[in-house]
């Protein structure tokens, strides 16, 4: 992905990272590996907490199945998939986006209007996706202003 000014009519894509959920994996697995260890008076929680843990690990390298999670960008407007759950959102309907700071992290959030509504409804972008926070607010922005932009 390119975070400078795009021309009209390129389409890009945001995809997760595979280093940050690859060591999350990582770091799940190594837990169950510890949990499978443990004493025998304690042996059913510590299976139940080690094969979540590694069910755990899957769901979050599921992510990176081909079209799984993601953002695509166009002219018109974008696609999210969140582990296959798509939602099309067009220039139009979407206001800026911002940061947002939570308690298990920070999100992109976005306000969204669909046509024939006045109420705007606040959305957020997957998480864990290949780039910072503020860069990918910084690269949305930038495509939203450009497609919004008069033609000449």
């Amino acid at each position: 992905m390119n975070i400078l000014p795009w021309r009209m009519g390129d389409s890009d894509t945001i995809r997760p990272s595979l280093v940050y959920n690859g060591s999350l994996a990582l770091g799940c697995l190594i837990l169950a590996i510890g949990l499978f260890g443990v004493e025998s008076a304690k042996i059913e929680g510590a299976l139940f907490m080690a094969i979540f843990l590694l069910l755990s690990a899957a769901v979050i390298m599921a992510s990176h199945l081909p079209g799984c999670t993601g953002i695509w960008l166009d002219k018109e407007g974008f696609l999210t998939r969140d582990m296959y759950k798509a939602e099309r959102y067009r220039w139009t309907e979407v206001g800026s986006f911002t940061i947002r700071r939570r308690l298990l992290g920070s999100t992109v959030e976005f306000t969204y209007t669909p046509a024939g509504e006045t109420v705007p409804q606040m959305r957020s972008l997957p998480r864990g996706l290949g780039r910072s926070g503020w860069r990918i607010v910084r690269f949305m922005n930038e495509r939203r202003n450009q497609a919004l932009a008069p033609v000449r």
